[in-house]
């Protein structure tokens, strides 16, 4: 069948092949570096995989970052709940601030986490004798993964909590269920999609997080800082093969996400 020029479905088909033109070099910028990255990167990959020292600081990322995942879910999820539910004054100043982290340069996140948990602060202090510090610690990447990852946390898990139909919460409270029992077997169940989105974006953001921790915790080194450490001191190929290594971890948890997203 063919289309006349001057048809509507004409000009729409004109219409996406312009978007599509223009979409088509935001899609060039994304991946000719990654495949730049792959190219020179993948000679490496054998190598970088074998180096103990690379495989132990993927190992801390994919395991600090899980910490502070779940860390900030555990405490984001009431936080999104409240969020999602409440109208009270200076709801909109605590949802800016819990997504200042976001936009935040990364450096600036970490000197800020180092200023208050530091070990001769007034909050490092209180920690100090239970023998956890910030400075160059576990504890510390943990902290700084936690700050500029846990809006993600928060963010989805109140995106799942707006989805759920307010109806349902006030059926059940009027047969008496008390609000604990409501948010355990209605709220939290039904928002539980939203909440381990929330909980891989914020593992996702983890992982990537270099410049806070380099400020608060540069050891024990994890694999973002290993690469700026790789760059520095073995140059860019050497780096590229553990890019290509955290490349492949970064994936594996996107895809997971993409996957329980389609199963929506």
């Amino acid at each position: 069948m063919s289309v006349e020029s001057g048809s509507p479905l004409a000009g729409a088909r004109w219409f996406l092949l312009h978007l599509s033109g223009l979409a088509s070099i935001l899609i060039a910028v994304l991946v000719i570096p990654l495949l730049f990255l792959i190219s020179m990167g993948g000679g490496w990959l054998p190598e970088t995989a074998m180096n103990p020292r690379a495989l132990s600081a993927v190992a801390l990322s994919l395991g600090a970052g899980a910490v502070s995942a779940s860390f900030s879910t555990l405490f984001g999820v009431p936080l999104a709940y409240i969020l999602s539910r409440v109208d009270f004054r200076g709801k909109s100043l605590i949802q800016a601030l819990l997504d200042l982290p976001l936009i935040l340069p990364h450096t600036v996140a970490g000197i800020a986490v180092l200023l208050a948990f530091n070990s001769r602060a007034p909050l490092g202090q209180l920690f100090s004798p239970l023998g956890i510090r910030v400075e160059d610690s576990l504890y510390g990447v943990v902290l700084a993964m936690v700050f500029v990852s846990s809006p993600f946390a928060v963010n989805f898990a109140k995106r799942g909590f707006d989805s759920i139909d307010l109806e349902l919460e006030k059926v059940a409270r009027s047969l008496g269920a008390s609000a604990h029992r409501v948010f355990l077997t209605i709220s939290l169940p039904l928002a539980w999609r939203g909440i381990l989105t929330g909980w891989l974006m914020s593992l996702a953001r983890a992982i990537s997080e270099v410049g806070a921790i380099m400020v608060v915790a540069y050891h024990p080194t994890v694999a973002g800082v290993l690469v700026y450490e790789w760059f520095l001191t073995k140059g860019l190929k050497a780096a590229a093969g553990l890019s290509v290594l955290l490349l492949i971890a970064s994936l594996i948890i996107l895809t997971g996400l993409r996957a329980m997203e389609e199963r929506r």
